[in-house]
């Protein structure tokens, strides 16, 4: 779960970042003349809001299911592994023992040395190809997640009124203090959560 809020906050604080240097691109077209009593005015006019990532990510449905399906991924893929490097082991162990044994003509030995070389091989790719498949498929889902939860967050703010909903972490935190009245996580959650609706897992095709 914990990194799951690393590339949930570091989506949003990405977004965050954009839409901030966009008001201030907004404020430097401000008329010349506009007094400085009515721009800070403005500034204190702002209506913000934060919400706490951690809570978000642990207690959002969406990321509880996809935290879920990845550990079962990973755990398939690891059975797999484990399974051919066993037979792998069994193989190797009978190779050494008819060669202890003298049971190997020359040619024989060669050409077990070369089958049993290219097993490994097979078995190093498919664990580099299990691995890559599967980082790329949690990046895009987790993606995909925190497209979500900003998206859902820019009407959120827009129906409440909102100009800044800032992110809280405690691993990665650019808010220095938050008054607790102003922390929308729950409501966020609640929102989140009755909206989402869980889709049937995609069945894995047999490799």
């Amino acid at each position: 779960m914990k990194k799951i809020t690393t590339l949930v906050l570091s989506g949003l604080m990405v977004a965050a970042t954009v839409a901030i240097t966009s008001c201030n691109k907004s404020g430097e077209t401000a008329p010349a003349q506009e007094a400085p009593k009515a721009a800070s005015e403005k500034s204190q006019n702002y209506k913000i809001a934060y919400v706490q990532i951690d809570t978000l990510t642990s207690q959002y449905k969406k990321c509880q299911d996809l935290e879920e399906e990845f550990t079962k991924k990973r755990a398939n893929a690891e059975a797999t592994i484990n399974a051919k490097g066993k037979n792998f082991t069994t193989q190797m162990q009978e190779f050494n023992r008819k060669y202890q044994s003298n049971q190997f003509t020359q040619q024989q030995f060669e050409a077990e040395q070369a089958r049993l070389a290219k097993l490994q091989q097979d078995l190093q790719d498919l664990q580099a190809r299990l691995s890559n498949s599967l980082q790329e498929e949690y990046q895009k889902e987790f993606q995909a997640l925190t497209d979500t939860i900003q998206n859902f967050t820019k009407s959120y703010a827009k129906e409440k009124g909102y100009d800044f909903i800032l992110c809280k972490s405690s691993g990665i935190d650019n808010v220095l203090y938050a008054n607790e009245a102003y922390d929308v996580t729950d409501e966020v959650v609640k929102a989140l959560n009755k909206r989402y609706t869980k889709t049937a897992p995609k069945k894995e095709e047999k490799k």
